[in-house]
This record gives C-alpha cells, sequence and structure tokens, in this order.
C-alpha cells in the first residue's frame, strides 16, 4: 500500500473492540475526547453479540466503504478471546479490519472500568 492508497477513517466509519481479561470485550464509537466510563459498553462472547453490534454499526457508518473493525487486545487478554472476535468479524462478513495495541486513552477508561 503507497501513501496515495491510505484512506483516513473518520470515528463514524471505525468501530474499535478491547479485549480485556477474565474474557471481558468492551466497544466504543468514541473520539479521544468523546470516550469515559459511560460510553465505553460490555458485552460478551455468547451467542452473535457481537455479530450484531458490528452489523448495526455497520449500517450506521456514513460511508461504508470505509467501515473499519479495530481489534485492542489488552495485556491481559487470552488468545481465545482473539480468535473469537475473528470468527465474529468473519460472520458479519467485514473484511476491513486491524489490530493495534490500545490507546493510551482507551486504556485509562478500560483501567477506571475493571478496578
Amino acid at each position: 500500500m503507497s501513501a496515495g492508497d491510505l484512506v483516513l477513517i473518520d470515528a463514524g466509519c471505525e468501530y474499535a473492540f478491547i479485549l480485556g481479561k477474565d474474557n471481558r470485550v468492551f466497544y466504543h464509537q468514541k473520539t479521544k475526547e468523546d470516550l469515559d466510563k459511560s460510553n465505553l459498553k460490555e458485552t460478551d462472547f455468547s451467542g452473535i453479540n457481537i455479530t450484531k453490534i458490528i452489523s448495526k454499526a455497520y449500517n450506521n457508518a456514513p460511508k461504508k466503504e470505509n467501515f473499519t473493525i479495530i481489534i485492542e487486545p489488552t495485556d491481559d487478554a487470552n488468545y481465545k478471546n482473539f480468535v473469537d472476535i475473528l470468527d465474529n468479524i468473519a460472520i458479519s462478513k467485514k473484511e476491513r479490519y486491524g489490530v493495534t495495541d490500545i490507546k493510551p486513552w482507551e486504556k485509562k477508561v478500560y483501567d477506571e472500568l475493571t478496578k
């Protein structure tokens, strides 16, 4: 991919899943300025919860062609949960996703919620 191929993704087209300790998974679609304990939501891996969340976010995305799922495992996450989130992405038939470290501003809110 060249610099000309890069696409900037706005918050409305990006959905982040934070994989935490004890099989916990959190998600949000917020910017650094907007994320807080009230809008970092938690779900679980039972049933099709995550697939529904992804589908709803995709349907609300202003530019569906840029919709991207961001997976952010914490140091306490386990491999099984990582595979589970990838399975949910495959089930939802969304092909744009990335894996990255949790951002410091997200970690701060995550830590506040999991104390």
